[in-house]
Formats: C-alpha cells, sequence, structure tokens
C-alpha cells in the first residue's frame, strides 16, 4: 500500500524534487559524519529509483548527478576510516555505488522514453477516432454488421438514427424492410450471397419512411475475414448528393432551353478545348445533330479557314484569353455562310479554368453591307481621282487619309507621299505659305460647319474657292480653280 501511494506522490506531487534534495542532503550530512568504510553510498540509489518514477527526466537526471558528486564529496569530508581498514575498500565500494547509481539512471531514462511513446501513441489513437468521429459525421457515415448465426443485424447509434429506429438490434427481414419496399426482399438475398461470396456489395437505395420524405442511403457491405459468419457494412447517407445532381439537372435544361430560344447559335467547351454542348439553333441551321457537330465541328468550317481557325483556337485555349474570330460555316442548303464567333473562359474563385462559353452569330448580311460600302467608296475614291478640282480628306487628327492627283500637283510635291501625314507636315514648304488654308480647315473643323472662302494659295495667280465639309470622321476639303 506504501508503494503505490509514494509513486503517486513522485509523479503528482509538486514537492517531490524538494523531497528528493532534503534526502540527498540528509545521505550526503550523515556520510560526512561518519567514518569511510560505511556504504553510505548506496543510499543514493533509493532516491534515484524514485526520481525514476516520477516519469520526469530532468529531475531524474539531477537526482543521479546530485548524488554522483555527493559520494564523491563524503570520499573528501568524511572522517578516516580505521586504521585496519583499507583503502581499496573504500574506493571499491563508492565505484560499485556510482555504477549502480548509473545504471539506475538509464533503467529510469529507458522507461520514462517508453512511457512518453505509449503516452504519444495513446494521444495519435485518441485524435484519430475523434477524427474518425468527426469524418463520420461530416460524411454521413454510420456502421452495422450481421451476425449469420444468429441472423440478427447490430446498428450504432447513427445507423438507428438514419433509420429512423428506436432499436439498436434487429432480424435480418427488419433490416431489409427499413428500405423501399421492392428492394427488401433482393437486398436480404444480395447480403447472403455476399456473407457466401466473400465480395463486397455497393448498393444505392431509397429508404422507407412514412413519417417523412424518402432518404437516398448508399449501403457497403462485406465479409469480415477475421469472424467467419459475421457480415459489416456502412450507411452513408447522400441524400444531399442526389438533391444536388436534381438541382444541376434543372440548371442545365434551364439553360438549354434559353440556349435552343435564342437567335444565335450557342455552344460550350470543356477546359481543354473539347466541344460537349452546342444548341438546337446551331444544329438547325447546320441540318446536323449535335452529337455530330461536337465529333467533328471542324468539317463545318470553310477549307480555307479550318486550319487558322484550329490554330487561334488552341492558342487561346492555352493561353486562356477570350477567343473571338470570324469565319463561315456550312448550312443545312450547302452554302458557306459569315459568321462572327465568340467565347469567354470561365474561371471559378480560385481561379482555375472550369469551362468556355461560346456563340456563333450570323453576320453575312453586315458583311454584304460592308462590302457594298467598301465598293461605295472605292468607286467614290476613282471618281474623285479623275474630277479636275483639287480634293483631300483629312481625319479626326487633321491627318490625310485621301489626296487626289489634283490636290497633289496643287499643294505638294507628288514624289513625296502625302497619305498619313498631317496637314503641317504636308502644307509646310519653304517659302510658300499655306496658313490661310490650314488656318480656315482648323477654325471650321473646330466649329464643325460647312465654309466656303476664297483663298489665293502659293503659286497660283487667281484666287481658289475652298470649300471644307466637317464630318464625323473628320474633314473633306474640296478646291476650285477659278476660270
Amino acid at each position: 500500500m506504501l508503494m503505490p501511494k509514494l509513486i503517486r506522490l513522485m509523479q503528482n506531487h509538486n514537492l517531490a524534487a524538494g523531497f528528493l534534495l532534503l534526502a540527498l542532503c540528509a545521505i550526503l550530512l550523515a556520510d560526512s559524519l561518519t567514518q569511510l568504510g560505511f556504504a553510505h553510498g548506496v543510499l543514493y540509489t533509493p532516491l534515484v529509483a524514485l526520481a525514476g518514477l516520477s516519469y520526469r527526466r530532468k529531475l531524474l537526471t539531477l537526482t543521479a548527478s546530485v548524488s554522483l558528486i555527493a559520494i564523491w564529496l563524503g570520499f573528501f569530508i568524511a572522517p578516516a576510516a580505521p586504521a585496519d581498514f583499507s583503502l581499496f575498500y573504500v574506493l571499491a565500494n563508492r565505484s560499485i555505488s556510482c555504477l549502480a547509481i548509473v545504471l539506475m539512471w538509464w533503467f529510469g531514462d529507458q522507461a520514462i522514453t517508453l512511457r512518453q511513446s505509449q503516452h504519444d501513441q495513446h494521444v495519435l489513437a485518441s485524435q484519430t477516432r475523434l477524427d474518425l468521429q468527426l469524418a463520420n459525421q461530416v460524411a454521413g457515415i454510420s456502421h452495422w454488421w450481421l451476425d449469420d448465426h444468429l441472423k440478427m443485424v447490430q446498428l450504432d447509434e447513427s445507423s438507428a438514427r438514419l433509420l429512423g429506429l428506436n432499436v439498436r438490434q434487429l432480424t435480418l427481414e427488419q433490416f431489409a424492410c427499413c428500405f423501399e419496399q421492392q428492394a427488401g426482399p433482393e437486398l436480404k438475398l444480395q447480403l447472403e450471397q455476399t456473407l457466401e461470396a466473400s465480395s463486397p456489395l455497393s448498393l444505392e437505395l431509397r429508404l422507407h419512411q412514412e413519417s417523412s420524405q424518402p432518404v437516398w442511403v448508399k449501403l457497403t457491405a462485406y465479409a469480415d475475414p477475421a469472424s467467419p459468419g459475421v457480415l459489416r457494412g456502412i450507411l452513408q447517407d447522400i441524400q444531399q448528393h442526389y438533391d444536388e445532381a436534381r438541382r444541376l439537372q434543372i440548371q442545365q435544361r434551364r439553360f438549354q432551353q434559353l440556349a435552343d430560344s435564342l437567335p444565335v447559335k450557342v455552344w460550350t467547351a470543356t477546359a481543354d478545348g473539347r466541344i460537349d454542348y452546342v444548341s438546337e439553333t446551331f444544329a438547325s441551321f447546320s441540318g446536323r445533330d449535335a452529337a455530330t457537330i461536337i465529333a467533328d465541328w471542324l468539317q463545318l468550317l470553310h477549307p480555307d479557314e479550318q486550319a487558322p481557325v484550329l490554330s487561334h483556337w488552341q492558342h487561346c485555349v492555352n493561353a486562356k484569353v477570350p477567343y473571338n474570330i470570324e469565319f463561315r460555316i456550312l448550312s443545312a442548303d450547302g452554302s458557306y455562310v459569315w459568321h462572327l464567333t465568340s467565347a469567354l473562359p470561365i474561371f471559378n474563385e480560385q481561379g482555375d479554368l472550369l469551362y468556355w462559353f461560346g456563340s456563333a452569330m450570323d453576320i453575312s448580311q453586315q458583311k454584304a453591307l460592308w462590302q457594298n460600302t467598301d465598293n461605295l467608296r472605292l468607286s467614290l475614291y476613282q471618281t474623285l481621282n479623275e474630277i479636275t478640282d483639287a480634293f483631300f480628306a483629312l481625319d479626326n487628327q487633321l491627318t490625310f487619309t485621301f489626296i487626289n492627283p489634283k490636290a497633289l500637283e496643287l499643294l505638294t510635291d507628288p514624289k513625296i507621299p502625302a497619305l498619313g501625314k498631317s496637314i503641317t507636315e504636308v502644307l509646310y514648304r519653304p517659302g510658300k505659305d499655306y496658313s490661310a488654308l490650314t488656318t480656315a480647315i482648323q477654325r471650321c473643323y473646330a466649329k464643325q460647319s460647312t465654309e466656303t472662302l476664297s483663298l489665293v494659295l502659293p503659286g497660283q495667280e487667281l484666287p481658289v474657292t475652298v470649300r471644307l465639309y466637317p464630318t464625323v470622321s473628320g474633314i473633306n476639303v474640296l478646291l476650285q480653280l477659278a476660270g
């Protein structure tokens, strides 16, 4: 009874170190008052053993160190041994005591190391169990097992709660009845087969709960290799996954309905650039079903544009930058129609690319209009080149965008290009003053009103009629020579 109390005192009491110190001092005092020859050194060994029982490494080391010092300090301060007592025995006695203390210290240190290792393992096991319980709660996992000999199913607390039961032990038939009616008999048979075949079983079932909405669970079962005739299993609540899948299906259906109702052709692609969806509008235009387009969309493009379009698309996918390009798409009637195709990369909150959202808009009418505009512009420039009056056009920076031959002859050196240069660069010629013309152009552009004036230009004897016409893109100037 005394020893357990002493061990508890050494382990838990804060005065254990003081007790050991007093004991060391008492033994040293007794040693210093006694003649050499008495085995006082051996008295330090129990103190080292007590220090080891405290499981405090610093206290053990300190007690052993002080004990070794005290043994040899007592040798020098104790009264001399009797004349007939050999000094060799004194030295041997104290050396053996030192060896005993060192051994006791080593055993105590090993015991502390072992206890610390056991404590760490216990903490790790407790933390592992806590983490496992937390993971089970987060994942909605519970456990059950079937004893084939008793034909009884044992549930843990979580399984009983998930099944809506107040009992934790029930027969196999009762356990099968916890699930929807059509799955019950089949489940019982599959569990028996799993136990015989020793192959795992995994099913997704709906619970039979009359008082609430059905809950989907995942049932997993496997034969326990260490216990023949025992089937262990897991129940996991997967209703949330079913709800999320249903919401995703609804969102996808709404997106497809919206995409099919738009006049533009909508398409999406995976993060690595593979087309995975095209709208019904796209399919109707091309006269092909969506699966055919997804499988080989490049064949719908004009042969001259397939290679550059594919190269640009791969560049945008690799660089994760918006995609924008014009090309021709084959229609159901066999003609190629110009489209402006764009796509944006869609990222999540972490900056990871999720997918591409794209559209293709028919721009054939705009292309025809632009072509017609270009033809009209070309015709206009040809007409302006053939007239006898001088004419030139400036943009909003008062830079030459067009100048006919007559204006070149009248204002500049025909050998020096004027297009792309400002009026100050073109009309600055040594010995010739065009300031009146440049001032009039700048004033008319600033006022944004048509103006007509008469000027005498350098090198001309007769006045020139200058007509200024401001436009949205700049200003047009017409010079009419008199006569």
